[in-house]
């Protein structure tokens, strides 16, 4: 028999059992369409988070203190962003302060979140601006009350005005009282997250200079954090550089042990690694459901087995030799994973297309993982055909004809 003809009688059985054909399909379709989905997802996050930290640069090391006992004379200052900036590696050095407060907006009041940074931060931490400029030198300096707001926020509320100028009254946590004007507007980034939460909703982010933040609080200069931008990018020469702050600190602090430093490109490999850890888990639950498919077949194809007794010995007393019949069952076995994983394949293109684009992120296909997919599939009806196979060649004629 040769392998068309295998081929064409391997169809014309599964046509004849339609039903039973398409619910053994079903195990291995979902089996495939789980890896191709969970891969695609997984991929586009990934590839979401290495664009996003590109952005901010590798090369961006945080200042910040250890866990642990604190005295006044630990704390961080303005006077150390200074001291860092110093180091002959370092090219910016810039901080945040982040305080919460309210919005009045017509006759609402919204909850606000007011983030006070260095006139270096814009360097350190780049924004697109959609209107206006970010905080600059000057605004610290003269610690003016100017305000950088959201783009959503600008079109919700200043609708069709030029919202460069407008006024706004926030009120902080401390129950003092700002009175800022819009300089400039940022533009809006697709989240991760989409739409899951209405605007009415959110909190309002607004940037305004570090200096007019820290005035309205009786610890001025003090500061949580800083960031640096450094030139180089190795490992060996980050964690020197690292060593170089934190000595700097200690000495002008006149402590040990208070500080630490930490570089956003150790923070993208370890959601990378929670990432791949979290796709792998995922990964073996899909080849479970693969697994559990192929059992299904073997069991179709062993009923199938039993149906065809008497067409089994037929075909021997005609002098159908053993490889025959084994070529024909592990033939209809191949053709059912290899149609299940062509449809689970397009099935799991399509749902990682639709849910890239609801969790807005750009969606990706890996050619490789799909054709590995594909072939995967064929290879497992090959292994799961293989003993249904066999026990139909092992099948004496004579008894087969006397079947009923």
């Amino acid at each position: 028999m040769n392998i068309i003809e295998s081929f064409k009688q391997a169809l014309s059985s599964l046509r004849a059992n339609k039903l039973r054909s398409i619910l053994t399909m079903i195990g291995i379709v979902m089996g495939v369409f789980s890896v191709i989905t969970i891969v695609a997802i997984g991929n586009a996050t990934q590839s979401y988070m290495d664009n996003e930290f590109a952005k901010i640069g590798a090369n961006v090391l945080a200042v910040s203190y250890k866990s642990g006992n604190l005295n006044s004379n630990d704390i961080l200052k303005n006077d150390d962003l200074k001291a860092i900036a110093k180091v002959e590696e370092i090219k910016n050095v810039g901080t945040s302060m982040g305080r919460s407060g309210t919005i009045r907006l017509g006759d609402k009041t919204r909850n606000a979140s007011v983030t006070g940074v260095s006139s270096q931060y814009k360097d350190i931490m780049p924004t697109d601006m959609a209107q206006g400029r970010m905080i600059n030198d000057i605004d610290n300096t003269m610690r003016s009350n100017v305000v950088v707001i959201a783009e959503d926020f600008a079109k919700a509320n200043f609708k069709d005005e030029d919202p460069i100028g407008q006024k706004l009254r926030v009120k902080l946590g401390s129950g003092s009282s700002l009175n800022l004007t819009v300089i400039g507007v940022t533009k809006k980034e697709d989240s991760i997250f989409g739409d899951m939460m209405s605007y009415e909703n959110q909190t309002v982010a607004l940037t305004i200079p570090l200096t007019t933040l820290q005035s309205y609080y009786p610890w001025a200069d003090q500061l949580n954090y800083m960031y640096a931008t450094v030139q180089e990018r190795d490992k060996e020469s980050l964690k020197k550089i690292a060593a170089k702050v934190i000595r700097i600190l200690e000495q002008k602090h006149g402590n040990k042990d208070k500080y630490y430093v930490e570089f956003l490109s150790d923070v993208q490999e370890q959601l990378n690694s929670v990432l791949g850890i979290v796709s792998s888990v995922l990964l073996v639950v899909a080849v479970i459901t693969l697994v559990v498919g192929g059992i299904g077949i073997v069991n179709i194809l062993l009923v199938s087995v039993t149906e065809r007794i008497r067409e089994i010995g037929v075909r021997k007393a005609l002098g159908a030799r053993k490889k025959d019949i084994v070529f024909q069952f592990i033939t209809e076995s191949i053709i059912l994973t290899g149609l299940s994983g062509s449809v689970g394949i397009l099935l799991g293109i399509l749902a990682g297309f639709v849910i890239s684009s609801a969790i807005k992120i750009p969606p990706t296909v890996d050619v490789t993982v799909v054709i590995l997919a594909f072939f995967g599939s064929v290879a497992l009806g090959l292994l799961f055909g293989v003993y249904p196979a066999k026990r139909a060649a092992d099948l004496d004629p004579i008894e087969s004809l006397r079947y009923e």
